[in-house]
């Protein structure tokens, strides 16, 4: 795509000798905080739903990854085509009900398979113990919590019990609010408390999976 090119090109010239002295001082490191920043507002632009916030916070974030890519070729540790390759590859393995020959009856099915080739592979490459395994330290608590449930929730373990029942994101999110008021005329922070019982039902979890 020439305009994906065109932007390969501009951050070959912003990290060259001639470039930018600000670009050229940054590390896999420094650009760290960039990423969280455009990721939230991305996340931003799209509660929002404003197409040209969308359009712009996008283009931010794919900018950082491409800074990463060239960063990456200037020290030869790897490309932005190992970048592309990767996920398309990934992709395509991810997808054998589309690139292959397994059979899907919905969204459900796609997403029960994703989790197992997923969990495969992770095995492959770090010799994985528990399917909770490969969920990044650094997540925010709540969706670090929600995967974790998600995984536990398949794992057919009965830990959690029983369903809790349909309910709407409205509903959801007033609850988490009243929890979250609740925590706050208690005196208790509500995120320490939060990651503490998520650090109780994954360890007594993975007690379990060992049994």
């Amino acid at each position: 795509m020439d305009q994906f090119d065109s932007l390969l090109h501009i951050a070959e010239k912003l990290l060259g000798p001639n470039g930018c002295p600000w670009d050229q001082k940054q590390t896999f490191l420094s650009l760290q905080p960039y990423v969280l920043e455009e990721a939230h507002e991305v996340i931003e632009a799209v509660d929002a739903d404003d197409d040209r916030k969308m359009i712009e916070e996008l283009g931010d974030l794919l900018c950082t990854i491409v800074f990463y890519g060239k960063l990456a070729e200037k020290s030869g540790r790897f490309s932005i085509e190992e970048i592309v390759t990767t996920i398309k590859e990934k992709l395509v393995r991810r997808h054998p009900h589309v690139f292959g020959e397994v059979k899907v009856e919905d969204a459900d099915d796609v997403v029960k398979n994703w989790e197992k080739i997923k969990a495969e592979e992770k095995k492959e490459a770090a010799k994985q113990q528990s399917v909770l395994d490969g969920l990044p330290p650094t997540l925010p608590t709540l969706i670090r919590a929600q995967k974790i449930l998600r995984r536990i929730l398949r794992s057919g373990s009965g830990l959690l019990g029983e369903a809790a029942g349909p309910a709407s994101e409205k509903q959801i999110g007033d609850e988490l609010l009243k929890l979250v008021q609740q925590a706050e005329e208690n005196g208790i922070d509500a995120e320490s408390a939060f990651r503490r019982s998520l650090a109780r039902i994954e360890d007594t979890f993975r007690k379990q999976e060992n049994v």
